[in-house]
């Protein structure tokens, strides 16, 4: 590519250099021409007027005088020649002294003696390999035609300027080329440059190789450039927020998207956010705005879409996995401290004691698994319940479930439960880590039409209820308290309630939560 611009850019400056220079020859020609005939003109009226040439002209001997005095004249002035004929024809005065008193027989000299009433006349000559030009004008004596007197420009002087002239533009114009071809090649070099020395074919290959990748993303991805416009968007962003061919270069303020963009534009920031579309979706959006190579100028922003259903299927996806793991691990721990005591048990021969301990784990495990079996109809609810009651064993922390809990199914808000109680339940086993018998209370009721959720725990309570929803508020220490926050959060947007009651060995947490499809929650 680098050579085909030099090349390509070097003939094309070359061949408008030469052009250039053509067209100032030829108008340079022009223009001296023009001189030419102007200067023969002035000449020839000039010594037509003269007294002497006039008066000489009507005297048989006359051409003496005459040719004395053209002589004079051609050695003052830019003039090829002078020649003066009298009326009959007969040279006066001529370049060769020779032809004097010879008949002159150019018929269009000629014609012109025998016209009164004629002017000056210029005429072209093809005597010599240059332009010159030749003027002829009557000469009057006493208000009769006496003669002709006749000029011819385009002496030795002339002809040495225009060559002199001439080689300056011709090594201009040879300067001229070197340059432009130097200049082709540092403008190719730069564009290769530019271009990180690639070729287009390979540039053609990456580009297409980018927009198949963006195009079969399962995300969808929008992006505006600085004025707010919309300049792409991928076939996953016309699934999921209804995006069609005319929404190109249209002002992205229009759409649902449209204030946040804008926000993430003002504020150079990255932006993450739940959106809504017109027919009632809810997706999961991360905004981050795209700067220039220095940072400060902001060329537009892109936002990155997805499903939020999707995205809460995964995550419950990883909750689950994330709870059973934590489940063995507590379970692990917990049975190997058994084991020890049962083995030290046996080592002592105290066999009713250990046959009474063993008895004892069983019932306990048998009817917290019962209950939750029984009454806990989700399985991901019930396997949340069931780690975070081994977590509590692990602990010494009493963890029970209220006989009144009732939950037949998750309906559509499974992923809305485990994220409340899993992070009220972790707050309240985190508070009771170093309390002495304390103790976790559970209760699930799914009524016709709300579901109430409470968690009640015997630590030292809350002492500012206004704040703990507030984002950042923390006492265990700094990069917390997200949690609640983020809970309220959720609830309020699916029109439910959360409530804390709290004093020292008491604190309460209800939410209430209305039993429909929860999908886009």
């Amino acid at each position: 590519m680098n050579q085909k611009i030099s090349l390509s850019s070097g003939i094309y400056t070359t061949t408008m250099i030469i052009l250039i220079g053509v067209l100032v020859f030829l108008q340079w020609f022009s223009t001296l021409k023009n001189q030419l005939e102007l200067s023969a003109s002035d000449l020839a009226v000039t010594i037509s007027e003269m007294e002497s040439i006039q008066y000489n002209l009507t005297r048989s001997n006359g051409s003496i005088p005459i040719q004395r005095k053209t002589e004079e004249l051609k050695l003052s002035t830019r003039t090829q020649y002078i020649h003066v004929l009298n009326k009959s024809g007969i040279y006066y005065a001529h370049t060769y002294p020779v032809f004097l008193g010879s008949a002159e027989s150019d018929k269009f000299l000629l014609d012109k003696l025998s016209d009164p009433m004629q002017g000056v006349s210029i005429r072209q000559t093809e005597s010599y390999p240059l332009p010159s030009v030749e003027a002829i004008a009557p000469v009057y004596y006493q208000g009769e035609l006496v003669g002709l007197v006749i000029t011819g420009m385009l002496n030795g002087r002339a002809y040495q300027d225009i060559r002199m002239n001439q080689e300056t533009l011709i090594l201009f114009l040879i300067l001229a080329v070197f340059i432009s071809l130097y200049s082709s090649g540092r403008l190719s070099s730069n564009i290769k440059k530019s271009m990180h020395g690639m070729e287009p074919s390979e540039i053609s290959r990456l580009l297409g190789q980018r927009a198949m990748t963006l195009e079969n993303l399962k995300e969808g991805i929008i992006t505006i450039d600085q004025d707010g416009r919309i300049i792409y968007f991928n076939d996953s962003a016309r699934k999921l927020a209804g995006m069609t061919d005319a929404d190109l270069n249209r002002p992205g303020e229009q759409y649902f998207f449209g204030k946040e963009f804008f926000e993430c534009l003002d504020q150079k920031n990255p932006l993450d956010t739940e959106l809504i579309t017109a027919t009632g979706l809810t997706l999961q959006s991360h905004f981050e705005p795209i700067l220039g190579d220095q940072g400060s100028t902001v060329l537009g922003a892109t936002v990155l879409i997805e499903d939020l259903t999707e995205v809460r299927a995964r995550a419950e996806e990883l909750t689950g996995i994330r709870q059973i793991n934590e489940g063995l691990r507590a379970q692990n721990h917990e049975f190997l401290n058994k084991l020890h005591t049962i083995s030290g048990l046996i080592q002592l021969q105290e066999y009713d004691e250990a046959i009474g301990f063993i008895n004892g784990i069983s019932h306990k495990r048998k009817e917290m698994t019962v209950k939750l079996g029984s009454r806990i109809k989700d399985p991901s609810v019930a396997g949340l319940l069931l780690g975070k009651y081994n977590k509590s064993q692990e602990q010494k922390t009493g963890f029970y479930v209220d006989d009144s809990s009732i939950l037949r199914t998750g309906n559509g808000m499974t992923d809305m439960i485990n994220l409340i109680m899993g992070n009220l339940i972790e707050n309240s086993l985190e508070e009771l880590s170093n309390v002495s018998g304390g103790s976790i209370r559970v209760r699930i009721h799914e009524g016709s039409s709300w579901l109430t959720l409470q968690i009640r725990d015997t630590g030292s309570g809350i002492e500012d209820q206004e704040q703990v929803f507030q984002k950042g508020f923390s006492t265990k220490g700094p990069d917390r308290g997200i949690g609640l926050y983020l809970i309220r959060k959720r609830i309020l947007r699916a029109a439910g309630t959360i409530e804390i009651q709290s004093v020292p060995g008491d604190t309460r947490f209800t939410v209430r939560l209305p039993l429909v499809n929860r999908k886009e929650i």
